[in-house]
């Protein structure tokens, strides 16, 4: 397990690095660098939403149907909450914000689940 995080954690820093590169051209050239913190809040967001998939999938694998089944769906009412304080928050800011904070959000999201599967699909073979 401790492997498969380790490369799934330098795939996920390439890519996220290629990515934050490509969305700080984007912003810089429309102006609106101040936005690069709602980006990193949303790479924030993520890392925190897919930690705890992680960690509350590997923590139910022991445990009973009925015990896994408490701990998914407590994890999960802990992910949206938190999903849901942040991007309420950033839409008072602005919509500007929002847009980027969700944005950042699901660039790490979905890069995280890609690498997942690529992973898995690597271990298989």
């Amino acid at each position: 397990m401790k492997e498969f995080l380790s490369v799934f954690a330098k795939r996920l820093g390439k890519s996220l690095a290629v990515a934050t590169l490509m969305v700080s051209v984007m912003l810089f050239s429309n102006g609106e660098g101040s936005l690069m913190g709602a980006l990193f809040l949303g790479y924030f967001t993520g890392g925190v939403f897919v930690g705890t998939m992680v960690y509350r999938t590997w923590r139910s694998a022991g445990l009973s149907a009925d015990g896994a089944k408490k701990q998914m769906l407590w994890g999960l009412v802990l992910r949206l909450g938190m999903l849901f304080a942040v991007l309420f928050a950033a839409i008072h800011i602005s919509v500007r914000v929002f847009s980027v904070t969700a944005l950042g959000f699901l660039l790490f999201y979905g890069l995280s689940v890609l690498h997942m599967i690529q992973g898995n699909m690597e271990r298989k073979l």
